[in-house]
């Protein structure tokens, strides 16, 4: 199986039917879709269970639909487990309140997925009533300081699931950022292959505690990203600062300093 499409879901039966909706019309049906739900106590399992059900009893070509629902330890974790759980070559996160834009859209994008590590589109954001269109990285050709920059886009992300046995998966110590430093890592430290497709996939909720811009989970964010860059950085590049002991030395390695800089 080429793709697994991953739901998480807690409490939030409309963005989840909104999710499901969007998966169940697309045109590509060879794929499977898998939703963890964190055990929700409003109406979410019995709409998995009625989607679940209209697929297999339909008669018609579908995805197929694998699902769980218990308790988890957060939204990092519920992905993990939504991950090991796919049997797909690629992965993306579609969590509930995303959806992908049209019914087209998973056909559009096989073609692009040829075996390189990430392949990541467009989403389409709303801001104060009007409609974005998000490129993220918006080329192929990245460098250090735009992934240090986080202009990841989860939702329009297609990962190799093997990356997450190469790398490790999300870090579940993170509520926010987990996602970020899976991306530093593959991308940043090891060299993940990134392609760029100008292709819109996902309209992303806004309303996520990830994309709030004050109060106490931006601060939450922030403190999490400090934390991560320390996690991830010190070891390497102070060693090497103090090996070679000259500032210009460093200079000449782009991606390296590119990250002194943004540390700085």
């Amino acid at each position: 199986m080429k793709l697994s499409v991953v739901t998480i879901n807690y409490n939030n039966a409309d963005g989840l039917k909104k999710t499901i909706d969007s998966v169940a019309v697309q045109t590509y049906k060879e794929f499977e879709h898998i939703i963890v739900d964190g055990n929700s106590h409003d109406e979410g399992v019995r709409i998995i269970q009625d989607y679940d059900y209209a697929q297999r009893s339909s008669g018609q070509p579908h995805p197929v639909i694998r699902w769980t629902s218990e308790i988890d330890k957060g939204i990092y974790n519920a992905m993990n487990k939504g991950i090991r759980m796919s049997q797909g070559e690629y992965v993306l996160m579609l969590n509930s309140g995303d959806t992908l834009v049209d019914e087209h859209v998973l056909e559009r994008i096989m073609s692009e997925l040829d075996g390189t590590d990430i392949v990541q589109g467009n989403t389409i954001e709303e801001h104060d009533g009007k409609k974005y269109q998000n490129k993220g990285y918006g080329r192929s050709e990245i460098t250090m300081s735009d992934i240090m920059q986080g202009k990841f886009l989860h939702q329009a992300s297609f990962c190799r699931r093997d990356l997450f046995e190469r790398y490790g998966y999300f870090d579940d110590s993170y509520m926010i950022v987990a996602d970020k430093k899976f991306f530093i890592n593959c991308l940043g430290f090891h060299d993940a292959s990134f392609k760029y497709v100008d292709i819109d996939v996902a309209n992303f909720d806004v309303n996520g505690i990830s994309s709030a811009t004050e109060g106490p989970w931006h601060e939450k964010h922030e403190e999490e990203y400090k934390r991560m860059i320390e996690e991830l950085l010190p070891t390497r590049l102070k060693a090497y600062v103090e090996e070679n002991n000259e500032l210009e030395q460093l200079k000449k390695h782009k991606w390296l300093w590119s990250v002194v800089k943004y540390m700085i």
